[in-house]
């Protein structure tokens, strides 16, 4: 998302799955931030975006508190990401940071299917017209019916 309204637009449109997809790609995005710091020696840029990343690790354990499966799955990799970045931080390890992508790339991709699959918050079609629904919308193999 280069664009703030972009991103507005996205989280105003999208359903609940969307909106956490969008935070596990985030904290994708600050790993790979970290491994380019880390090779740049911007350690304190580390820390501050493990910090964020933590946010949104702790974002994550609050919206799956339910006792089912897939709440306690999701808690658990939220714990163990979180103590992968602080030893990553610590031991200016790359190597963590490249788990941890690959750790959270299927809950990504699995997030981006649930995604497509449930409706969005809103049909920008009905407020938009008819010629921009496309660049709103989450899919555009998404048909609206009347």
């Amino acid at each position: 998302m280069d664009n703030i309204s972009q991103l507005e637009k996205r989280i105003a449109t999208t359903n609940d799955a969307g909106l956490i997809a969008m935070l596990i790609g985030r904290l994708i995005d600050n790993c790979k931030a970290c491994k380019a710091a880390i090779e740049e020696e911007a350690y304190e840029k580390v820390k501050d975006l493990n910090d964020h990343s933590r946010d949104i690790l702790n974002e994550l354990i609050f919206q799956f508190r339910g006792n089912d499966d897939v709440s306690t799955a999701i808690r658990e990799i939220s714990v163990y990401i979180n103590k992968e970045i602080t030893e990553g931080q610590i031991k200016k390890a790359i190597s963590i940071f490249d788990k941890c992508i690959k750790i959270l790339t299927p809950l990504l991709e699995a997030f981006k299917e649930l995604e497509i699959r449930k409706q969005p918050k809103a049909v920008s079609g009905i407020t938009y017209g008819k010629g921009t629904l496309g660049e709103y919308s989450i899919g555009e193999s998404r048909s609206f019916e009347g």
